[in-house]
């Protein structure tokens, strides 16, 4: 009886993990998404709409996230889809810390500038960890 409590609240407990890190995750692609359409680095440089400039950035942190997802289920190489992650989230990084800069704000400003594109990095690397080892454990049962 007490291992069935414990698996109920070991679900319970993953449910909730899983559940928080996907709204922590989508909200720090949106609130990066945000940044860098509101601020243009580029302007002139690239003759397109500002967004597109910003959904390619995020396309890549996205794409590549997704096929590292593909990667585990298929039992791949992750490397390829985490280097585009990575990149686009370097990406986000270097253009919302440099929009910053240009604007002439502060270090704690250009510190929050940073933080969403570098949580969702992190919280998407646990998702997928967490993702990892539940297939793993589904593969072997």
């Amino acid at each position: 009886m007490a291992g069935g409590n414990r698996g109920t609240l070991g679900q319970f407990v993953r449910v909730l993990s899983l559940t928080t890190l996907a709204i922590v995750y989508i909200g720090s692609l949106l609130i990066t998404y945000r940044q860098l359409h509101a601020k243009p680095v580029l302007e002139g440089v690239i003759g397109a709409p500002d967004w597109t400039r910003a959904v390619l950035v995020m396309g890549l942190v996205v794409g590549g996230g997704l096929g590292a997802a593909a990667a585990i289920v298929d039992n791949r190489r992750e490397l390829p889809s985490w280097f585009l992650t990575v990149v686009g989230v370097l990406a986000a990084l270097a253009w919302s810390l440099w929009a910053s800069h240009s604007a002439g704000e502060d270090d704690v400003h250009m510190l929050f500038a940073a933080a969403a594109p570098a949580t969702c990095l992190l919280v998407w690397a646990e998702l997928l960890r967490q993702f990892r080892n539940q297939h793993r454990q589904s593969a072997a049962a």
